[in-house]
């Protein structure tokens, strides 16, 4: 559990390196996994896994000079959720599943201040001759993964997908920069992030090869169907500021 902040925490650094991947599968597979009151955000009956794969460079507190930061792996499995607010309105965001970091002071220190779930592993993420490759290595063999994206593939769906364009796929699976965590009944953690929306420049890529651990775990816990991919990005290096610490009331 998090140790509670005084006041908010505000993290910055730059995400060099970003990958973005959407899988499908079915909600009623998964909607325990998301406490109340979050929510699932579905299309057609399915739920959605976000998963990211990045490296970030030089995160530090705001005020903190680049020297000062860490530079490290992050890949991450979430849940697209959302919650409504006692006004009927509500707002997305991903719960997260579990963090895979190579970074002992990230792992430890993202424990303590959010609900990352972080795990220390050993993470390599490069690109040769269009393709990007990335590679986990986990202590305790969950998060372990291996991923090739081709970024100069044409951007299509795949046949049997739930999404009727490519528009409507990018619109509903959109990333929504909120990571959400229950506080109560009637709260929940946000893990805020601000960008330069100007800035943000995200490209549809093709996946040649993908494993990941973490699906074939929760498959055989829970006897589902491995999550289908639906769609993969690739965004262009941003700046980035996390806020961490502060508290929403929401409905119950």
């Amino acid at each position: 559990m998090p140790i509670a902040m005084p006041v908010p925490v505000t993290m910055v650094g730059r995400i060099d390196e970003c990958l973005l991947l959407s899988y499908r599968v079915a909600s009623e597979a998964v909607e325990h996994l998301v406490p109340k009151p979050l929510e699932l955000v579905t299309h057609k009956g399915f739920a959605f896994f976000n998963i990211v794969v990045c490296h970030i460079d030089r995160m530090r507190p705001r005020g903190v000079p680049a020297w000062g930061g860490v530079s490290y792996h992050h890949v991450a499995y979430r849940l697209m959720v959302r919650a409504q607010r006692g006004d009927g309105t509500a707002f997305r965001g991903l719960y997260f599943l579990r963090s895979d970091a190579d970074s002992g002071l990230v792992s430890l220190g993202g424990n303590l201040a959010s609900e990352f779930r972080f795990n220390v592993a050993e993470v390599s993420l490069g690109m040769h001759d269009g393709v990007v490759s990335a590679a986990v290595r986990s202590r305790d063999g969950v998060g372990d993964a291996s991923l090739e994206v081709d970024t100069g593939c044409s951007p299509e769906l795949r046949e049997d997908s739930i999404f009727e364009t490519m528009e409507l796929a990018r619109s509903v699976l959109k990333y929504a920069p909120m990571g959400l965590a229950p506080r109560g009944d009637r709260r929940v953690a946000l893990a805020e992030v601000f960008r330069d929306e100007l800035d943000w420049d995200e490209r549809v890529v093709g996946v040649s090869d993908a494993r990941w651990a973490f699906f074939d775990s929760i498959g055989e816990s829970l006897g589902i169907e491995p999550p289908v991919l639906e769609l993969a990005t690739r965004v262009a290096p941003i700046d980035y500021r996390w806020r961490l610490g502060r508290t929403e009331r929401v409905a119950g």
